[in-house]
């Protein structure tokens, strides 16, 4: 429990910038709901009094991209409101939406607020260093990865600046952001950047990091009453030395308490992933007790994080490697207890043994740090294990550690290590643990942290920047709602590295070392790599196993995995293939093309797998995984295959079976459960019971969309038979009928045709041969004429034999045109048996001539047939009968 005293101070203070970063937590959470969030909405959501919500939200539209949509005038009267927070906002978020594009409107925006650049003419302006400072970083993510030589020299003579009036408490923050800004201009170029080549970029640096110094200077040593510490530094005239900064009287003296955090950053950053030798042996940890006196421990966990981000692949999640970064001057005090190193003669009085705790605490820390920049996003279990340990180790530590390093502790031992220090190392080791399990939600993470967040703590120890870690920790393992996790480009560790700096505010408007409007641009390193399942007929998300491969690398060979959806994926230049497996839902193979590429976006059409949903379809007799964990309750089970026969034997078996729970456990198409629900539970009627076994047909071969064929033919035959019959029938139907008798005589065909051997299909057909035969036969028989009209009783078979007459003597010169009196039963005929026109019939008698009248008799007309049959090729044989009995009448 923290109680706010407003009598201790300004209340805004302590409400203002956590303001801001609700403002960007509101912002974060609507923008993703948005494709494009238009100017209008941003223009007059503007409040008419300035705000730090109001600034926080810019921000986070800025990091989603959306503030692209401002004109140069809606920029201009958000800067002119003069508030500090809005105008951070608007510089980080116009800077971070135009990253990597060096554009110049907004670059004149960005150096117009840093007075250390404006000509001597310009009007001298008085900016707090916090704008300053975010200025600077905005100006490192614009030329991002460009390697601009003109703000090469600008950031890095920034790193450097000498004291004055304008940044005398907040210089450390300013030159961190300088020096990072720059590594992001040098993001990862090392010495490929040839136009950089003769600025000695890397020799600057170090004379930053480690006191150095320059060619042709004069090199002296000072003082600093500050950290205690003797400084190397380069006289750089008369003029600055009598500089000061309220602390110290500086002079040509490099401060190494404020410009090595940055320089060691910029130098990591600008050979991130290079595994330059060379450059990692600067950035060794010290090994010697002198050079442990000389650098800060908690500027040794700087060290350590630049040093692997320069060799990257050597980096691995094993204990191993984590005693190998520890020097061995630090494993051989540390590795024996206490008690024996206080009572040896050889190091009495010689071996600062608070020098050598407070390292090693540091390189742990610092290690953890690189840990979680490696395996960012990637929930590797061994990582996740090794840092739960560390953090465990921390936390076990400060419970024995003393308030102050150098006294005795709870435990009656010397404690050599702070409680503060073990607090801020054991904030760095959760933070890399949530980076590493980002949007996974993992429990085991999930429990250390809400102990932690609820622990109490009476020393002091624990303070708002404690807690910020904390809180951030939790988002970063819920990251995007499960949705979202990290990724480990360049541009995305650079981001992820300026967000975890591990140096925490004090309080809420603490800015002192780390402007913390920084911590959002973790924002920048985040994919959106989730993809969930959904059973394509009812639409719902289901759970689907996965079988993901990942490339081969140097590291590591071709590896498979299986997740369960919903899950998040890894990267796309690791990702090769992504299998749908499993015996409950049909297989699917996505085979990918690894590219160092970022993630597509949600409105990229190459995308495989569209806003994170891959389409699925289950297996006949297989339930989800969801209905049934286990597998027992599936439907090929032999209980209820022998169930399934009853019903298609006798439905009415089991009158307390119910159709339509059958047929679900079958298929999830809610329009089958609806007709099954419908028409199939009476079975009244012979269609009701017709509409039963197709429909149990088509579900039980995994065709639901063969019951409207098997249903269309079976009506269209009925609907013939009726109107043949004479009896009433649906008029709007009349038109469709002859499209659906030449779709039945397409499937008698193919049904024929398969298993033959004069043509090239194989297996079953679509429709049920039994079926297709039945119909065929019933046409036949409804089209069958029964004998020439006779002088009696007209019946409706002579009638339609009266209109085949008529129709075959028609292409006579002499012989009139009778309207037929039955012309659908006719003209179902002619589609049905493919009896050509007349005139085709008697092109065809003309070329046969007196072969024809020859062979041909009124009594067996069997010798005309191969004639016939030879000059109408595409007509029946039963039609051919006919047409050689009604032309002799």
């Amino acid at each position: 429990m923290v109680n706010l005293d407003p009598s201790t101070g300004n209340l805004s203070d302590l409400t203002s910038w956590p303001e801001f970063h609700n403002g960007v937590a509101a912002g974060l959470r609507l923008a993703p709901c948005q494709d494009k969030i238009t100017r209008t909405w941003i223009v007059y959501n503007r409040p008419e009094e300035p705000s730090f919500s109001h600034a926080g939200l810019l921000m986070s539209l800025g990091l989603q991209g959306h503030l692209r949509v401002l004109a140069a005038t809606d920029v201009y009267r958000y800067l002119s409101q003069e508030h500090e927070a809005t105008t951070v906002g608007i510089l980080l978020g116009m800077a971070a939406a135009y990253r990597g594009t060096m554009d110049s409107a907004i670059s004149k925006i960005l150096y117009l607020h840093i007075p250390a650049r404006h000509p001597p003419s310009f009007p001298e302006l008085e900016l707090p260093t916090l704008m300053q400072s975010a200025a600077l970083m905005a100006v490192g993510l614009l030329y991002q990865g460009s390697a601009h030589r003109l703000t090469t020299e600008i950031l890095l003579a920034e790193i450097g600046r000498k004291p004055g009036c304008d940044n005398v408490l907040e210089r450390e923050g300013y030159a961190l952001a300088a020096g990072l800004a720059l590594g992001l201009v040098t993001l990862g170029k090392g010495k490929s950047a040839w136009g950089l080549a003769d600025m000695s970029i890397e020799g600057r640096l170090l004379h930053y990091m480690s006191g150095g110094t320059e060619p042709g200077e004069g090199r002296h040593l000072t003082h600093d009453a500050a950290s205690g510490n003797a400084f190397s530094s380069i006289s750089r005239g008369s003029d600055d030395l009598y500089q000061n900064n309220g602390q110290v009287m500086e002079g040509s003296i490099v401060n190494l308490d404020v410009t090595a955090p940055g320089a060691t950053l910029a130098l990591g950053l600008m050979f991130l992933k290079t595994n330059c030798e060379e450059v990692a042996a600067r950035l060794a940890t010290p090994d010697t007790h002198f050079a442990l006196e000389y650098v800060r421990p908690d500027f040794i966990l700087i060290r350590v994080v630049a040093r692997n981000l320069v060799l990257w692949d050597s980096v691995q999640a094993t204990e191993n490697w984590v005693q190998t970064q520890i020097p061995a001057i630090v494993k051989e005090y540390i590795g024996s207890s206490l008690k024996e190193k206080e009572g040896s003669d050889t190091y009495s009085g010689e071996v600062d043994m608070e020098a050598l705790a407070q390292a090693h605490v540091n390189i742990l820390a610092g290690v953890c740090l690189s840990i979680g920049l490696r395996y960012a996003g990637t929930c590797s279990s061994e990582a996740q294990q090794l840092l739960h340990h560390y953090a465990l180790y921390f936390l076990k530590e400060k419970r024995s550690a003393a308030l102050v390093g150098g006294t005795v502790g709870p435990d009656g031992k010397c404690s050599y290590v702070d409680r503060g220090t073990l607090e801020t190392c054991l904030n760095v080791a959760v933070l890399s643990l949530s980076v590493v399990m980002a949007g996974s939600g993992h429990i085991g993470t999930l429990k250390l942290l809400r102990y932690l967040r609820r622990r109490g703590d009476t020393s002091g120890a624990i303070s708002y920047g404690n807690h910020m870690a904390i809180n951030m920790a939790l988002g970063f393992l819920f990251l995007g709602g499960g949705t979202t996790t990290f990724a480990t480009s360049n541009s995305a560790i650079a981001a992820l590295l300026i967000a975890l700096y591990p140096r925490f505010p004090t309080a809420p408007n603490d800015h002192r070392c780390h402007l913390q409007a920084f911590r959002h641009l973790y924002v920048l390193a985040t994919e959106a790599r989730y993809i969930e399942t959904i059973d394509v007929d009812t639409g719902l998300p289901v759970y689907v196993p996965l079988e993901v491969t990942l490339r081969e690398t140097a590291s590591h060979a071709e590896t498979t995995f299986c997740q369960v959806t919903p899950c998040l994926l890894p990267e796309r230049y690791m990702l090769k293939r992504v299998q749908v497996c499993g015996p409950r839902y049909w297989p699917q193979d996505i085979r990918l093309t690894p590219c160092d590429l970022p993630w597509w976006e949600s409105n990229d059409l190459s995308n495989p797998f569209c806003k994170g949903i891959l389409l699925v379809k289950r297996k006949v007799g297989a339930r989800s995984y969801d209905d049934d964990p286990i597998g027992s309750r599936s439907l090929l089970s032999r209980t209820f295959e022998k169930t399934l026969k009853a019903v298609k034997v006798s439905p009415a078996v089991n009158e307390n079976l119910k159709v339509d729970e059958i047929v679900s456990t079958f298929s999830a198409d809610p329009s089958l459960r609806a007709f099954a629900h419908m028409i199939c539970t009476n079975s009244g009627s012979q269609f009701e019971e017709f509409c039963l076994q197709a429909l149990l047909e088509c579900v039980g071969a995994d065709k639901p969309a063969l019951l409207q064929a098997y249903l269309s033919f079976y009506t269209v035959v009925e609907e013939m038979i009726r109107e043949v019959r004479g009896q009433p029938v649906c008029s709007t139907s009349l038109p469709y009928r002859s499209l659906y008798l030449c779709s039945l005589k397409i499937s008698l065909a193919y049904t024929e045709a398969i298993g033959t051997h004069s043509l090239e299909l194989q297996g079953e057909p679509i429709l049920q041969r039994t079926f297709i035969a039945a119909l065929a036969i019933q046409v036949d028989d409804l089209l069958k004429p029964q004998s020439p009209p006779d002088h009696g009783v007209i019946s409706d078979a002579s009638r339609h034999v009266t209109d085949l007459c008529n129709y075959f003597h028609s292409f006579q010169n002499d012989y009139s045109w009778i309207c037929p009196t039955d012309p659908f039963t006719l003209a179902y005929y002619l589609q049905w048996y493919n009896v050509p026109c007349p005139s085709v019939i008697s092109e065809g008698l003309q070329q046969l001539g007196s072969l024809f009248t020859l062979f041909s008799t009124k009594t067996d007309p069997s010798p005309s047939m191969p004639l016939l049959a030879l000059v109408l090729p595409g007509t029946k044989a039963k039609a051919l009968v006919q047409i050689n009995q009604l032309l002799g009448c």
